[in-house]
Parts: structure tokens; C-alpha cells; sequence
């Protein structure tokens, strides 16, 4: 989005925003919020202090809000599992709770071959308030969150009106989700490819409870931050690995975690020949 000489972001471009999302905001402090970059006047508080003066923000980025949504989304695709037969089957069939389905469904939809086509959908690379030089791709998936927990505190849980004239007992956040993400069909995708849903399955099967991921180390500026992320089993570590957000940091601890078992099992099989 551009930014006026005034500090306030461009009206035009708000609107044409809201258009493509099919979502308008009563209090457009929150969109302006949910698409801000940390990168943007970063070298100049003073400057960052009167754009978020100019624009009523609460907040130095999007961050506060990308943890709303990815509760939000949470609470979303675990109302969804509850109430889908095929998924109940799915869990029955595989020995899983339904919890630890809805975990699987949501690592799936929020992966970033999932998000890469919402952020293509929604053009939010063009919308995204940061300094030029900076490659925001790699936080995408992390702003749309955000712009979820936005329009959850915009429009909250209320009942909107079908274009047909009746009332749909649908949340506004829940129609963004379902409009963007392929929520109905997540289940079809949940396979081989999603280490963090492989991982969490094996410990189920072998009553281990939960995977535990924990941050070991925070590198870089807030908005180019590297994260290392131990994968652990209570408190024995099992592996590490990183990436330029704590997710991609989890996914390959997950990663380095199957490759060490392939590797343990390929070896076994060899002292048995």
C-alpha cells in the first residue's frame, strides 16, 4: 500500500484491498495494522511513532494480531473437525483423537505451499506495508494470520446475511477462511509431505503424547528474524532445526527427526543381513 506525504496509508488502495478480500472494515486501523512490516521506517522512530499517530495503530507491526488469527483459525478448523463425519472416520481409522486430526488439518492449511496460492489469491505481496528493498515473502503466511485476528476483531462471530436474503449462521472470519482456505477438502491432504503431521501421528500411535517445540535461539531484526527450534520428547532433545520463522524452524527439526529414523532403520536392516 502507498502512504501519503500525511503519514496515512492511501485510501484507493485500502479500498481496493477490502474489494478483493470481500471484507470492509468498520475501524480501518486494523487492516493498516494487520499489513504492517517491521521493516517500514525501522531506521526512524520518530517517524514510525507519527505513522502509527496518522493512523491510529496500536502497534509497532502485525505481530500482535498474527497471534490472534492463528488462534482464531485454530478455533475455526477445530469446529470444523468436530462436526465432519469423514474426519471423525479418519481418526477412528488411524487410532488419533480428533484433536490431534484438527492439528494435522491445520499444519496442512497453514503450510507455506498452502498459503503461497491465499497470498497469490489475495495479491498481498502488493498490499504489504515495508520498505522496498526488503523480501517479505518468507513472512506472508505470518500476515495472513494476522489479517485473520483483524477481522476477527472488526467483525467478530456475527451472523451475516446470504445473498439469497437469508441469515447464514456463519461468522465473518469464518467466511473469509472458507472462502480462501480449501478448509473442506484439508483432510484429502494431510500425507507423506507434512513432517510435523508424521511426527505427531508416530507419537500418538506409541502413546508419547504431544511433540514439544522449543526455541533455542532468536537471530537478526524483528523483521528478518532466524529462529532455531529444538524438537523434543519431554525433555530429551531429538533434533534442531531452523528457518525464518518459528514454524519453518519446527518443520525442519520434523524433517532432520525422519531422516535420523530412516537412517537408524536403514542401518538396522543392514547388521541383520
Amino acid at each position: 500500500m502507498r502512504v501519503n506525504p500525511d503519514l496515512s496509508v492511501n485510501e484507493s488502495d485500502i479500498e481496493e484491498f477490502q474489494a478483493i478480500i470481500g471484507f470492509k472494515f468498520r475501524d480501518k486501523s486494523y487492516l493498516v495494522q494487520a499489513l504492517l512490516h517491521g521493516s517500514l521506517f525501522s531506521g526512524d522512530k520518530e517517524k514510525l511513532s507519527d505513522f502509527r499517530k496518522a493512523n491510529g495503530l496500536e502497534n509497532k507491526d502485525y505481530e500482535k494480531l498474527e497471534y490472534l488469527g492463528d488462534s482464531v483459525l485454530g478455533l475455526i478448523i477445530a469446529e470444523h473437525a468436530f462436526h465432519d463425519n469423514d474426519i471423525n472416520e479418519y481418526a477412528k481409522s488411524k487410532g488419533l483423537t480428533i484433536e490431534g486430526v484438527a492439528t494435522k488439518i491445520r499444519t496442512v492449511l497453514v503450510s507455506n505451499e498452502s498459503l503461497k496460492p491465499v497470498a497469490k489469491k489475495i495479491k498481498l505481496s502488493r498490499f504489504v506495508l515495508s520498505e522496498e528493498h526488503v523480501n517479505i515473502n518468507g513472512k506472508l503466511s505470518d500476515i495472513i494470520e494476522a489479517l485473520i485476528g483483524a477481522i476477527y476483531i472488526d467483525g467478530g462471530f456475527d451472523s451475516v446475511h446470504n445473498k439469497d436474503g437469508s441469515t447464514g449462521n456463519y461468522s465473518v472470519t469464518k467466511e473469509f477462511v472458507y472462502r480462501f482456505f480449501d478448509i473442506e477438502n484439508a483432510l484429502e491432504k494431510i500425507a507423506a509431505s507434512n513432517p510435523k503431521g508424521i511426527i505427531q501421528e508416530m507419537f500418538h500411535q506409541n502413546g508419547l503424547g504431544n511433540p514439544i517445540y522449543k526455541v533455542i535461539e532468536e537471530e537478526g531484526p524483528d523483521h528478518n528474524k532466524q529462529f532455531t527450534v529444538g524438537l523434543y520428547l519431554s525433555d530429551k532433545l531429538l533434533a534442531i532445526g531452523s528457518g525464518n520463522s518459528k514454524r519453518n524452524a519446527e518443520k525442519a527439526a520434523a524433517d532432520l527427526h525422519l531422516k535420523h529414523l530412516q537412517d537408524d532403520s536403514s542401518e538396522k536392516s543392514q547388521d541383520m543381513e
